[in-house]
């Protein structure tokens, strides 16, 4: 009997006088099947056997289901329906180590991605591959293959080539006995069936830094209905779960786990040497002659320009270096406002020294902003004032905060006039300046590159443990209707459970246990709740069947 998931040729379905057709333009057949056939063939190139057969059988019969399997089974002996091309995996020399699969997307969206967040995910997959073996997909047809496959078996990724075209199976990536699927991009189209028809857990990699549009954070909660029990958000950032604590059904799906910072190269150096390298390098004088303000940015460029107008017009007697990361670079600088873009190896060699040269940090705690910056500038040992949503986490304790209140839909208001008192109160306190420095640098030194890797790694055995405990939900035939109510004059609706005794059932129960059947929890749970209108009573109908 075949064995799913299987790559499919190119096949194209249609209806004609009631009856239903496959064409397999690959082999130039035209296949007369029924609605269980095109079923299975809707689901084989994305789920495996056992999954099929639980969900299709179910649905027209177990006996009927067989039967066009092995019609199915049949056409495949004669090359049609199914394209025999498998991705070479290579196997593991150690079979104790865990097999993480990569998404495409981390080499899809390279050039879209800024260079400070590409290094730190290349960090961290070189730590990966020190306890797992990493395998990624890569498309035959990319035109740099040959140095792609050079590049990732240096640094101990195994490449897995697939065809480019609808036909293929994202399926057929996972290795057997996988650990689990790591996105550390946005999931394309392709891979999204991860999140619906396998059994693997799926971690995704959220990053704060590309949260800057409402697409971004629809994307984010479009994921989040429609993740399973056993998948997870990993965010970069505290103040991610912060903000997204408001409008999220449930938030165990959220887990914090920032990346490593290297302090031996993130560290305090001699302030007054970097002050006069920097301006040499900028050539400008009043670097030395006036405090030098760090700024992150997490708004747009518009908005950040007009943060600053304010905060030069409030503090004159500042110099300012807006420090960022982003593809495109739109902003000019001028004698008080200098503006540092990390976009090459090179920027990333210069930013210990640049940072040293910093006398305060302003950093906000909204999306937008990339924590790798807070981290880094934290480690050299600079005193920070922080706002936004909340205290960070990474440094709770450890700078001067200002709160504001997270709004998915209102622009975010600076807090101008604080951040100017926060600042002067700092330079004015060299006590209290050199408590949030010490308070700093002891909370960014327990965040090595191996604590990370361990704590992913973690994750994925809990994941795993967590997909082996769960129950699924019973399936029950339910018969729904409308009947005249004579006492209040009204048409109801009700729900039973068909048995030899019909048995009634709550309503928003009835549809719960009827969306279970082809939707994640956390679907229904959406769904729950806007009929419900209470969390609480959501949360009761859905614990009782799940």
């Amino acid at each position: 009997m075949i064995q799913f998931p299987c790559n499919l040729h190119n096949l194209y379905q249609f209806e004609r006088d009631d009856e239903r057709f496959v064409v397999d333009l690959d082999a130039g057949v035209v296949i007369p099947v029924n609605d269980i056939v095109c079923d299975i063939l809707n689901a084989c190139s994305v789920s495996e056997t056992e999954v099929i057969t639980e969900a299709i059988a179910d649905k027209h019969g177990r006996s009927k289901f067989f039967e066009a399997l092995d019609f199915i089974s049949k056409l495949s002996e004669i090359g049609l329906l199914f394209s025999p091309d498998q991705p070479e995996i290579e196997p593991s020399q150690r079979r104790d180590r865990p097999k993480i699969l990569l998404t495409a997307g981390v080499l899809e969206s390279r050039k879209t991605t800024p260079f400070l967040l590409s290094a730190a995910n290349h960090q961290l997959l070189k730590m990966l591959t020190n306890h797992a073996d990493l395998y990624l997909p890569v498309s035959e047809t990319d035109n740099n293959r040959q140095e792609i496959e050079d590049g990732l078996r240096t640094e101990g990724i195994q490449s897995i080539f697939f065809r480019n075209d609808r036909s293929f199976s994202p399926a057929k990536f996972i290795p057997k006995d996988c650990t689990g699927v790591l996105a550390l991009a946005p999931l394309t189209v392709g891979e999204q069936v991860f999140l619906k028809f396998n059994t693997t857990p799926v971690i995704l990699r959220l990053s704060n830094a590309a949260l800057t549009s409402h697409k971004a954070i629809n994307t984010v909660l479009e994921r989040c209905a429609a993740l399973r029990d056993f998948d997870a958000f990993v965010c970069d950032a505290s103040w991610t779960q912060t903000f997204f604590s408001d409008f999220v059904p449930d938030m165990h799906v959220f887990h914090h786990i920032p990346y490593g910072i290297d302090t031996s190269v993130f560290r305090p150096m001699d302030k007054t040497k970097c002050k006069h390298q920097l301006s040499q390098a900028l050539g400008n004088e009043t670097i030395l002659q006036k405090p030098l303000v760090g700024i992150v940015p997490g708004l747009n460029s518009h908005e950040t320009l007009r943060f600053l107008r304010k905060l030069r017009f409030a503090n004159p007697d500042f110099n300012y270096l807006v420090i960022h990361s982003t593809v495109e670079d739109n902003f000019t600088g001028d004698g008080c406002v200098n503006f540092f873009n990390i976009v090459s190896l090179q920027d990333k060699e210069a930013s210990p020294f640049i940072f040293n040269a910093l006398d305060a940090l302003v950093f906000p705690t909204i999306l937008g902003a990339s924590p790798l910056l807070l981290l880094e500038i934290v480690a050299c040992g600079i005193p920070t004032v922080v706002w936004g949503y909340s205290e960070p986490e990474e440094i709770a304790g450890a700078c001067r905060f200002i709160q504001i209140s997270p709004s998915l839909f209102d622009p975010v208001d600076v807090p101008v006039e604080s951040i100017s008192q926060e600042l002067r109160f700092l330079f004015e306190n060299p006590n209290e300046q050199k408590d949030v420095l010490q308070a700093g640098l002891s909370a960014i030194s327990t965040y090595t590159w191996e604590e990370t890797t361990q704590r992913i790694l973690s994750l994925f055995v809990d994941l795993q443990n967590h997909k082996r405990r769960q129950p699924k939900p019973a399936k029950h035939r339910l018969l729904f209707r409308k009947h005249y109510n004579p006492v209040c004059g009204e048409i109801e609706s009700e729900a039973f459970v068909v048995s030899k005794i019909p048995t009634p059932v709550d309503m928003e129960q009835a549809i719960a246990m009827t969306l279970l059947e082809e939707h994640t929890p956390m679907e229904v749970k959406t769904v729950l709740q806007s009929i419900c209108k209470e969390p609480k009573r959501a949360e009761k109908v859905l614990g009782n069947l799940v």
